[in-house]
């Protein structure tokens, strides 16, 4: 195990290494926003999908989509959160409060994986015109079940829980804007 974790480890220092030297500081949130809205988004459409049925399975497939996008945005978005830390001050409050972020960020993808998990193993009934229904490669399955549901709402509440430490991280503990100079256009600037 201890072999797993020494490869784990010099995957991430370089990572670290490369990263530093590629992306701004500022990385992170740039991105944050694309997991969140897809997440969301799945639901959103999820909810449709339970009250506006189509032939062509619209809503299960934007949903099914939103989410496979969402899983994808929400793993490059923590490898440029490793990238973005390396640049911050950290102080005990922020450390715990990152911890706690970091463990919202892993428990919102295994909660996204796991409903990806569940979609992919529910079939649509056979007496809905399966050769008219969206299915995965015509396999008949990917269809929003409660259990892909129950995962879904888990995985939003924990990307909102996520989003709010960050949140309370930056605007309320100043993470990732000590340093930043930002520069006012002299046509912002009050003449007094």
């Amino acid at each position: 195990m201890s072999f797993l974790f020494g490869i784990w480890n010099a995957i991430l220092r370089t990572w670290i290494n490369i990263g530093v030297r590629i992306f701004p500081p500022v990385i992170h949130p740039m991105l944050v926003h694309f997991p969140i809205a897809l997440l969301y988004g799945s639901l959103f459409t999820t909810l449709l999908g339970f009250f506006w049925r189509t032939p062509d399975r619209f809503f299960d497939r934007a949903s099914f989509w939103l989410l496979v996008l969402g899983l994808i945005a929400g793993i490059v978005t923590s490898a440029m959160g490793v990238i973005s830390e390396q640049f911050v001050k950290w102080t005990p409050t922020t450390s715990a409060l990152l911890s706690t972020h970091q463990a919202y960020a892993v428990l919102t993808g295994l909660f996204t994986m796991l409903a990806i998990g569940a979609r992919l193993i529910a079939r649509y009934p056979r007496s809905r015109q399966p050769d008219r229904a969206w299915s995965l490669n015509g396999s008949g399955r990917g269809r929003q079940s409660v259990l892909s549901f129950i995962f879904l709402v888990a995985a939003v509440v924990m990307i909102t829980m996520t989003a709010s430490i960050g949140g309370t991280m930056v605007y309320q503990y100043g993470v990732g804007i000590h340093g930043v100079s930002f520069r006012i256009p002299p046509q912002l600037q009050s003449h007094g």
